[in-house]
């Protein structure tokens, strides 16, 4: 604090046509940086005498809440991992094994709590951060293709945690897609993942 009054009183006793030399050697010598950080302080201060108090206190409250927002999307899944019990030699059974997150021999579940109370399990094939995987070998929009969505969306609504389908093509990913568009699903994304 000291020093500071010290420069304001020096530069108080200082001739003006120093000032403006010394001025115009900054300006000359100036980088693109300096440029930078004079015209940012100079619209701030423009803002803050023209913008009164209380708006610039509620733009700091929506930045500070957009901050805390951005940080915490989403709480990592309650996974029970059960015995998965499918048996098969085929290429889809393979594909689902090689999931993220995938455990030999288990699947990752979440409790999902039906209407009259009761608690049911549904099943997933990896998990993997803050998102549980399910991987689809094809897509079919079939009455218990769609039954399974939406136990799959509810599940993920109840924890609020999201999902991510593994499709092996492009073309299964568009109708992963128009399948979840029909069922009305916005808490599953679709990820093509080559086998």
């Amino acid at each position: 604090m000291a020093r500071t009054i010290d420069a304001v009183l020096v530069a108080d006793a200082t001739p003006m046509r120093i000032h403006i030399s010394r001025a115009a050697d900054a300006a000359a010598n100036a980088s693109a940086h300096d440029w930078g950080r004079a015209t940012g302080l100079v619209a701030g201060n423009v803002v803050v005498a023209a913008v009164p108090g209380a708006v610039i206190s509620k733009v700091s409250a929506l930045r500070a809440a957009s901050a805390i927002a951005s940080e915490t999307l989403y709480k990592p899944p309650v996974i029970h991992w059960v015995k998965e019990n499918l048996n098969s030699t085929k290429a889809w059974k393979a594909y689902n094994d090689a999931a993220t997150g995938a455990q030999a021999g288990l699947a990752p579940a979440s409790a999902r709590t039906m209407a009259d109370g009761s608690v049911r399990l549904v099943k997933f094939d990896g998990v993997f951060e803050h998102y549980v995987v399910d991987r689809k070998w094809a897509i079919r929009d079939m009455p218990h293709a769609r039954a399974q969505v939406l136990r799959q969306a509810d599940v993920l609504a109840q924890h609020d945690i999201v999902g991510l389908w593994e499709v092996p093509t492009p073309i299964q990913r568009v109708k992963a897609f128009k399948l979840l568009k029909k069922t009305n699903v916005t808490n599953i994304g679709v990820k093509v993942m080559k086998p």
